[in-house]
């Protein structure tokens, strides 16, 4: 191999420098499918002097292609002398016997699998090739799509995922550049021949929509994009923290101090106000927030406004006192009758066994009122119940464990109905949020041989 390119080295050096992403000789999963982006990532993190670990997932979605893919890292690991764990699942068979659809099953596989061989191992780190030209992409389909300002932010170059971090040390690098740094360095790397197809957005955004923009608009709408990303990022991070701050500052013992809170910025205002809804379990959408907001400043001493989830804000003269508290949960768990009907929580949840699986494929079988589960990962006891203070979930699709109170508070739940959606449990582990989530630790794979169905109606 030729010597590395410095161009690239110093910007991966960079990226890593500005996000604290990795310490010298720190242990590293590196994910790579054997694309260039990942082959660069791994001959990159070698080159660094990182403690390197490979992980491949290989999804047998495209037939002798993957198996070749999954044959091509094994001999590029052998090359850099590193260990190799690989993982070979039917995803799309799974998925289609799920309710999400395949690209979320197949994302919360992969990661699934990088997290449990990051612990496994010891790795501190997952680094994955996401580059720049991807977050013009992710940045550009929220665009279109429609987020709030905090969603332009794109790909965030460090997240916990559990107790690991992952990172992406190729971000500040474009595809071009990758491409050079291969080519110079005679690297081989294998192509995904469904890159190609136009069914999945971010191929059409890549194929069609990008190249029209620069075509017709601007050549450099890719560091634009890329820039307005960084550019939120920084910004989005300081004003989370000025909120903060500003809400140390103007709250106590449950009373904001209406001077203070009217003399700051009205961007501040409303962050400080969408934390502290967000610390209390309420989920507020912009005209609630700004509703507060206006109430606080303008309303006269003695009245009152909702804010939502049981949360009561009221006005003295020189304070807003934030009142009123949900009612605790019902916290008794009832045993369902396996097979049979029970009646609870003013719902009726009728169990039933099967031999076989459903008719139809369970994303077009199930629905919010009827799942179907892997008989022998949830035994022969069931019960339901409503939430408890520190319970969690594996929701199917997603890397490790969630909390509730986290989980609900990105569906945006309000907290009284948060309170009064019924769980279903074994002694130890919820198996379905009813209407939301089921716990992959109960879903149906392809390797179930008995189900259990439970329907859920409304008792009347």
């Amino acid at each position: 191999m030729a010597g590395a390119p410095t161009n690239l080295l110093s910007r991966v050096r960079a990226t890593l420098d500005q996000f604290h992403m990795l310490t010298p000789g720190e242990s590293v999963l590196a994910a790579v499918s054997g694309g260039a982006d990942s082959v660069c990532l791994l001959d990159v993190l070698v080159e660094l002097g990182y403690a390197v670990e490979v992980a491949h997932f290989d999804h047998q979605t495209r037939g002798i292609e993957s198996a070749e893919d999954s044959a091509f890292v094994e001999t590029l690991a052998r090359r850099y002398g590193v260990p190799m764990h690989c993982e070979r699942r039917p995803i799309r068979e799974e998925a289609e016997a799920s309710p999400m659809s395949f690209e979320e099953y197949a994302r919360g596989a992969r990661y699934a699998f990088l997290l449990a061989v990051a612990q496994a191992q010891g790795c501190t780190a997952i680094a994955t090739g996401h580059h720049a030209d991807d977050q013009a992409e992710t940045v550009l389909m929220r665009i279109v799509r429609g987020v709030s300002p905090s969603g332009l932010t794109g790909i965030p170059p460090v997240r916990m995922l559990d107790n690991v971090r992952v990172v992406r040390p190729l971000l500040g690098c474009s595809r071009d550049s990758i491409m050079s740094y291969l080519d110079q360095r005679d690297l081989p790397y294998r192509t995904d021949s469904s890159n190609t197809q136009t069914e999945y957005v971010r191929n059409r955004v890549r194929q069609e929509l990008l190249p029209a923009l620069e075509r017709g608009y601007n050549p450099q709408v890719r560091e634009a994009l890329t820039r307005l990303a960084d550019l939120q990022r920084a910004e989005n991070e300081y004003v989370a923290e000025q909120a903060r701050q500003f809400l140390a500052s103007c709250y106590t013992n449950g009373q904001i101090t209406r001077r203070a809170f009217s003399e700051a910025a009205v961007a501040l205002q409303r962050r400080a106000l969408a934390e502290l809804a967000w610390q209390r379990e309420v989920d507020c959408e912009f005209d609630r927030v700004e509703s507060a907001r206006l109430f606080i400043v303008d309303a006269p001493a003695g009245s009152s406004f909702d804010l939502g989830g049981g949360i009561l804000l009221r006005n003295a003269r020189d304070v807003t006192e934030i009142v009123g508290s949900v009612e605790p949960s019902d916290s008794r768990a009832v045993r369902l009758a396996c097979p049979g009907e029970t009646v609870a929580f003013g719902r009726r949840f009728v169990v039933s066994e099967r031999e076989q699986a459903p008719p139809l494929p369970l994303r077009e079988y199930c629905n919010q009122s009827r799942q179907v589960f892997d008989a022998d990962a949830v035994g022969s006891e069931l019960w339901v119940r409503l939430r408890r203070p520190g319970d969690r979930i594996v929701p199917l699709g997603m890397a490790g464990t969630r909390k509730l109170k986290d989980y609900f508070g990105d569906l945006g739940l309000p907290i009284g109905e948060r309170d009064r959606l019924p769980l279903i449990v074994t002694e130890d582990t919820i198996v379905w949020i009813v209407g939301h989530a089921v716990s992959a630790n109960a879903a149906v794979t392809a390797h179930t041989k008995r189900y259990i169905e439970i329907e859920v109606q409304d008792e009347t």
